[in-house]
């Protein structure tokens, strides 16, 4: 496995004006959360892209804080800016080495369920799960194969396979995904033809058919 290292600086200003300064400097404000307690960042937006295009999510991280030895951390949490989506703010969460921590992964769903090719609709009720495992067991992902789902199948999260050095935490008879009934199509119904009310002063055909005269013979 790679190693990817991040310098980190200490910030020792806090509060909003703060972090808006440091993102006009080029610098993403962060917070770490260790088990020895947490501490006030910023790294270098580009430095940190860098490393974050290549390597995702949930993937561990060393942080070089100044002349302190590495701390090995993964990406907790990110903030996105609601108009640029660039990252604006990271929680890093530091983990011992040989303990077990908690986290959340997002769920990959694949494949077309059987269902869906005969007109159901595939509802997802979540999108992530929470795991407990060894950091460096931590997948980017789970990947769940609806491919075999009929109409009203549901998959829940104890039908999950995962590896066995991972633990899922999620409530195991939480639904993931079903598979519903297709919405009722409404057939038009076609309408009966209007009777046209004679106009005034007008005899209607039948009526007039009925009171013509009788020839004479």
């Amino acid at each position: 496995m790679s190693e990817y290292v991040l310098h980190i600086e200490e910030r020792k200003a806090t509060g909003k004006e703060a972090a808006r300064k440091a993102r006009r400097q080029g610098y993403i404000p962060a917070v770490l959360y260790g088990y020895k307690g947490s501490k006030i960042l910023s790294v270098s937006a580009n430095e940190f892209m860098k490393i974050w295009e290549e390597i995702g999510e949930h993937s561990i991280l060393n942080l070089k804080i100044g002349e302190e030895e590495k701390t090995e951390v993964i990406v907790k949490a990110f903030q996105l800016d609601p108009v640029t989506k660039e990252i604006i703010h990271i929680d890093f969460l530091e983990f011992e080495k040989g303990k077990a921590l908690r986290t959340e992964i997002p769920i990959h769903v694949v494949g077309t369920a059987k269902g869906v090719k005969k007109g159901g609709i595939l509802e997802t009720f979540i999108r992530d799960i929470e795991i407990e495992c060894l950091p460096t067991d931590i997948p980017d992902s789970i990947v769940i194969d609806v491919t075999d789902l009929e109409i009203g199948n549901s998959l829940h999260t104890r039908d999950i396979q995962v590896d066995p050095k991972i633990k899922i935490l999620t409530n195991p008879e939480q639904v993931v995904v079903t598979v519903g009934m297709p919405t009722k199509i409404e057939v038009p119904v076609e309408e009966e033809e209007e009777e046209v009310a004679p106009v005034e002063g007008e005899v209607p055909e039948e009526e007039a058919e009925e009171s013509e005269p009788e020839t004479e013979q």
